[in-house]
């Protein structure tokens, strides 16, 4: 087989770094292992996501961040850990590639609309794969809808006046062609910044789709392109492309173009500054799941804010001093439509809990932090939520804290609660969307 070999690795799993490169014999290849030379390419993403991984005794460990990195001899698939088991299980690398999935869709990072809505739809596919099949659903629609066209200048020698003669440019190039003048003129053409940043991503990520049905779609969306011009774009070209109101339906598929062209950048070895990957901090990600969720439940009398709104604890002076700015707060609506209370203060944890322990595995640092919510926002009613494992079969209720407070009517309530990672969300947003191994079957 050709290119590089996939590396799939849960997070918090210890990989064991073989020396010289050579893969231990008798295993199999999805047994996760790195070079020494892979290993330090991995630490060194330190210096740009702090925590992304430790040298261990055993190996290397990765965390916090989930994803896909680019290292020049193997492409690292770096997954949740959704499972109570310290080990992984047979399925859970499918159900862990599904709950990254669900959660970047309900999150609107970007649009993933091929994926199942429940752990039982396995997605079977490797992440790559279903990152490039998304890319080319969204670059289908769009052109199954009209290609954006946009006015682009022109300079050409015509037979006939047409925009504005350029009379120094005609003197340069035309003097022994006098029946040609040269002008410039505004042509309402597809062949743009925005199609052209869709057709070198599909250049850059040809060679990446390892499936066949993906690599089908490719060539389907690639003749639906072919008459836009073949030019390099980096990410940061189109970061810099203009949006307005008639490039809003670009937007998902300009997303996609940015990433998976921040995947082609130069190998770690070339000592970039730039990591060559697509990662997710996932306590960021797994907080904007969760208020997704609590913005889906809510209900019209309820307003959602996602962190906030800050307010100072203190002050020193006419000085404010250490800003709280909560995960989530949930607050009532008064009679002028604004919000005129607060309910529930919410902070999202992507972290593991314990149902064994007496106090459920819950850290004492994120209580006192609730307290000091408690106290600034003056509520009673409060919450730490926390992922919900795929093996739940026999995991205890969730417990509910009681604090009593000195000088405060009533008790102080601190609720654990787990929040699905695989949410109908997409189902209900995407009219149509299925199994990602629809695809494949096709």
């Amino acid at each position: 087989m050709g290119g590089p070999r996939t590396v799939t690795v849960l997070e918090h799993e210890v990989v064991p770094i073989i020396a010289g490169g050579d893969q231990p014999g008798g295993v199999a290849d999805t047994f996760p292992w790195f070079s020494d030379a892979e290993a330090q390419a991995l630490l060194r993403l330190n210096d740009l996501r702090r925590g992304f991984c430790q040298r261990l005794s055993g190996g290397i460990k990765l965390a916090q961040y989930c994803g896909i990195v680019r290292l020049p001899t193997c492409l690292v698939e770096v997954l949740p850990k959704v499972g109570m088991a310290d080990v992984r299980t047979p399925d859970e690398l499918e159900r862990a590639r599904a709950a990254l999935l669900a959660m970047l869709h309900s999150a609107r990072q970007v649009a993933i609309t091929k994926i199942g809505p429940v752990p039982q739809q396995a997605v079977h596919a490797p992440l790559l794969d279903i990152f490039i099949q998304s890319f080319l659903h969204c670059a289908l629609d769009q052109a199954r809808h009209g290609l954006l066209s946009r006015y682009v200048v022109h300079a050409d020698d015509v037979p006939v006046v047409k925009g504005r003669f350029q009379a120094h440019g005609h003197i340069r190039r035309n003097l022994a062609r006098p029946h040609l003048l040269h002008c410039e003129y505004d042509e309402f053409t597809a062949d743009n910044a925005y199609n052209r940043a869709v057709r070198a991503t599909l250049e850059v990520c040809r060679p990446w789709a390892s499936r066949a049905s993906t690599q089908r779609m490719w060539f389907e969306t690639h003749s639906r392109y072919a008459g836009v011009s073949a030019v390099k774009m980096s990410a940061a070209d189109v970061a810099r492309l203009p949006s307005d109101r008639t490039t809003h339906r670009y937007g998902p598929l300009l997303t996609w173009c940015e990433w998976l062209l921040a995947m082609a950048s130069p190998a770690l070895s070339a000592g970039v500054s730039q990591a060559p990957g697509l990662l997710f901090d996932m306590n960021k990600l797994f907080e904007a799941h969760a208020a997704r969720l609590e913005e889906v439940g809510a209900g019209p009398d309820r307003i959602v804010h996602l962190q906030g709104p800050p307010l100072p604890l203190a002050t020193h002076g006419q000085v404010d001093a250490f800003t709280l700015k909560p995960d989530i707060t949930v607050w009532h609506v008064g009679d002028d439509g604004a919000a005129a209370g607060i309910d529930r203060v919410i902070d999202a944890k992507w972290k593991r809990l314990n149902p064994h322990a007496a106090d459920f595995g819950v850290d004492e640092a994120d209580v006192y932090q609730l307290l000091v919510y408690a106290m600034r926002y003056g509520c009673t009613s409060l919450e730490l939520a926390y992922p919900q494992p795929s093996d739940t079969e026999n995991f205890l209720q969730p417990p509910v804290f009681k604090l009593q407070a000195a000088g405060v009517v009533g008790s102080i309530t601190i609720t654990v609660k787990l929040m699905p990672l695989w949410s109908n969300l997409a189902s209900e947003q995407d009219h149509g969307a299925a199994h990602f191994a629809e695809a494949e079957a096709a």
